[in-house]
């Protein structure tokens, strides 16, 4: 059989690698890259699908026509949601993330010239912290950390103060939410980490204030704009209260999911065994998402310890004891008040509401509810600055009780 020279050339001319790209656990697992501990399978998950920027055809050349194809349906996604505990690893596992598309980037031929741009273009990545100092302690330190440590990167990078220019033109910049927008950068892949703790509203009446959502709006544009096939938005964070930004787009984009209701039983002090409080039981929700409303989009929402493998419920056995409900909110991701809520656990707050209530679905007050002849009233509105609702209360005194305390002080009460 004879092979033309011509056809072997050409052949190889439309091969884009320089390499061919090693897979996930080798890159993290393998001292020749990263030479990281084992992730978990949700942290390998988030990994492949932050760095899955290749076409189709060009997976198949590697992997061979049917795990190219899977591995193309299961990890091509434009948005990531990670709905996550606190503890559980999102800060490390972006870096990871971060690093394998970098990784996958250098190992084409012409990096901007595969997504149809002129070569030596610029391949921009950036990480949106909350603010300077976690921009420059977590994710950048993190992430230059295990760039420096990695002998395939030697060579091929210059480190600057906050950002790490790579060959071929590609940057990994760490920025923050206080900051003007990055505009102008070439963005294929914007991480928005703990997105959450990001300004929810504007104060000020700003419609161009710097909330989470105008941040996720802008850099969704931006990735959209120069990278439409495989530019990438990553949402990271644990759920402030109900109805914070990453509990409403996690949402959003969900059609249809399974809850299953988990518990699990902790004993505070062994050496007590069954005394009252010893032993108490937390109970949290777990989501298994059935269908998305939005193609192109992967979501999860975990506690800590599914996420991380290097932590067990038992150890927030403390925190769940001293605050449950902040621990729900922080570990379970399972938020039961606003985190700066006065009242931290509404069932009992409901609970104590024994009185009907006197407004009906018509907005008509009862008549038992009428003002009182000959009695001061005093009134008074809270008006709602963030998430909350405007609030007005009105109160009279009924009669005064006389409480006599020490040293003979006498002092007067209304009840």
């Amino acid at each position: 059989m004879s092979i033309d020279f011509d056809d072997f050339l050409g052949a190889l001319d439309e091969n884009p690698f320089e390499e061919y790209p090693v897979g996930v656990r080798e890159f993290v697992r393998s001292p020749d890259y990263l030479g990281q501990p084992e992730l978990s399978d949700i942290q390998y998950t988030l990994v492949e699908t932050m760095s899955q920027i290749y076409r189709l055809e060009d997976l198949q050349r590697f992997m061979g026509d049917r795990e190219g194809a899977e591995h193309h349906a299961k990890y091509t996604k434009a948005e990531v949601i990670l709905q996550c505990g606190k503890g559980s690893g999102k800060d490390f596992t972006s870096t990871v993330g971060v690093a394998y598309m970098v990784y996958k980037l250098l190992c084409l031929r012409d990096p901007s010239g595969y997504f149809g741009k002129p070569t030596g273009d610029a391949i921009d990545i950036i990480n949106i912290a909350i603010n300077a100092q976690q921009a420059k302690n977590v994710f950048f330190k993190g992430f230059r950390s295990k760039i420096e440590r990695s002998p395939w990167f030697a060579g091929k990078y210059e480190s600057k103060m906050d950002n790490i220019e790579f060959d071929n033109s590609i940057t990994v910049y760490s920025g923050h939410s206080e900051r003007e927008s990055h505009e102008g950068l070439n963005l294929m892949l914007a991480v928005l980490d703990e997105i959450s703790g990001f300004q929810q509203t504007s104060t000020s009446g700003n419609e161009g204030a710097k909330t989470s959502d105008a941040i996720y709006k802008a850099f969704r544009a931006s990735v959209d704009s120069r990278f439409p096939d495989y530019g990438k938005v990553v949402l990271l964070s644990f759920p402030r209260y109900k109805g914070d930004f990453i509990s409403q787009r996690y949402e959003e984009v969900i059609n249809e999911k399974e809850v299953i209701t988990k518990t699990h039983q902790f004993v505070m002090n062994e050496e007590l065994g069954n005394a009252d409080g010893n032993i108490y039981d937390v109970e949290w929700e777990e989501d298994h998402i059935v269908s998305y409303k939005i193609p192109g989009v992967f979501a999860i929402k975990r506690p800590t310890w599914d996420v991380n493998p290097t932590r067990s419920i038992e150890d927030f056995k403390l925190a769940f004891y001293t605050d449950p409900g902040d621990a729900l909110m922080r570990f379970a991701c399972m938020p039961m008040f606003h985190s700066d809520a006065f009242f931290k656990q509404r069932d009992k707050l409901e609970l104590a509401m024994s009185i009907p209530n006197p407004v009906d679905k018509f907005k008509r007050i009862e008549p038992r509810w009428e003002p009182k002849p000959d009695t001061e009233y005093f009134v008074h509105a809270d008006l709602a600055q963030k998430h909350d609702k405007c609030a007005v209360a009105l109160a009279h005194v009924d009669r005064w009780v006389e409480v006599k305390s020490f040293n003979d002080y006498n002092r007067s009460y209304h009840s």
